[in-house]
């Protein structure tokens, strides 16, 4: 073994090199070809999504007679619902692009695509036979090769955008610079956020209304009602106070999660557009005739505005007073939406509106009972250095 004294000394040119390189880099290591958990982990929560959408309400079940497969041998039907293919299609359209995304770079291109669609069409023909038993629902061959044809679009824009997001592609660069690693479940918390807030709400942005676990779960909001009953005024002010504290709770799952970038503090506006812009444009086509807008109010809009604000300039705070602040914000507008009592008019006008597309609905309020609960457990870990 060799003392330091007897170890080759760096020749003139090393050392120049050397002093040109400067020190080991301390930032971000740029993105490989190596695989994608957060797709994996999206592609997961999709598909039980689509399990859910497509045999809800999973009560009634019957054996009708008739074999579970018979509906590929059905004629074709002479008329369609152009609403419903629609829908199907962009059921199946994320799936296939997160199926693509989560097996590169191991499988890419048409053998990507090609799986993907087989996957799919097997995943899509198994509920639409376990529909045949459920007397709600019809299962259908045009639903089948709507799900396929959605299936094969998402699959060609995730062969067509896999390098661009998940190997050396400007978005893969961006999600390494702007987020540490462990950040998937927070960054797949606040797209669940954002796709919750399509159905009607009795107060923007209020999520987890437990009164739909079951009658007992509604007996505090019962008891609060009895006892008091809000002004117009209140409930205005009640609504500003919910939805502020929505914003800040979904902020800061990201944010908490983001590296020291100075240009943070945008991504609480770019989640609340997100959700804004999801709002505007499928709400519509969950409850037909739903005007664009009619989700805006005074309070739902002063209460976004301070919302923003404040998650604005908690951006630049540490990790351990974004956990401390997001739950407190999601605890504030949980008992918002439990315990303040119903609008008896937004409860009249829900129950007289049609829900459309593949019970989305029941979909995402299903969702937002579980949401806050999900968050509030993954802001309460301590985050890893």
């Amino acid at each position: 073994m060799s003392t330091p004294s007897e170890r080759r000394a760096p020749s003139p040119g090393e050392d120049v090199a050397q002093r040109q390189e400067g020190p080991p880099s301390t930032g971000p290591v740029p993105p490989g070809p190596h695989g994608a958990p957060l797709a994996r982990l999206a592609l997961s929560i999709v598909v039980l999504l689509v399990v859910y959408a497509s045999l809800y309400p999973f009560s009634g079940w019957a054996n009708v007679g008739v074999p579970a497969f018979a509906y590929l041998r059905a004629p074709w039907p002479q008329y369609w619902v152009g609403s419903e293919i629609i829908a199907n299609v962009a059921a199946y359209l994320p799936v296939g692009a997160l199926f693509v995304w989560a097996v590169y770079p191991a499988c890419r291109g048409l053998l990507a695509v090609a799986l993907a669609v087989a996957c799919c069409g097997l995943l899509s023909g198994a509920l639409e036979a376990l529909q045949t038993y459920l007397p709600n629902r019809i299962a259908s061959n045009v639903d089948l090769a709507a799900n396929a044809a959605g299936a094969l679009l998402g699959a060609l824009i995730g062969t067509a955008t896999a390098f661009w997001l998940i190997g050396h592609g400007a978005l893969a660069r961006w999600r390494q610079r702007w987020f540490l690693p462990q950040a998937g479940p927070a960054l797949i918390l606040a797209m669940l956020w954002v796709f919750m807030q399509i159905p009607r709400q009795p107060m923007l942005f209020g999520t987890g209304e437990l009164w739909l676990l079951g009658d007992w779960a509604a007996l505090p909001a019962d008891v609060v009602g009895f006892l008091w009953s809000p002004e117009p005024a209140q409930r205005i002010v009640a609504e500003q106070i919910c939805t502020a504290a929505a914003v800040v709770g979904a902020a800061m799952l990201p944010l908490h999660m983001a590296r020291p970038v100075p240009a943070r503090g945008i991504l609480p506006v770019v989640l609340v557009a997100c959700a804004v812009l999801a709002k505007a444009a499928l709400q519509p086509l969950a409850i037909p005739g739903q005007a664009t807008g009619a989700w805006i109010t005074a309070g739902s809009a002063a209460g976004m505005a301070a919302g923003l604000l404040l998650a604005t300039g908690m951006a630049y705070l540490g990790p351990a007073w974004q956990r401390g602040l997001g739950i407190t914000a999601l605890c504030v507008q949980l008992a918002i939406v439990n315990l303040f009592p119903s609008d008896q008019y937004f409860d009249m006008t829900t129950a007289m509106a049609r829900t459309g597309w593949l019970h989305l609905e029941s979909l995402t309020l299903g969702l937002s009972v579980i949401w806050p609960l999900a968050a509030l457990f993954f802001l309460a870990r301590r985050r890893s250095a």
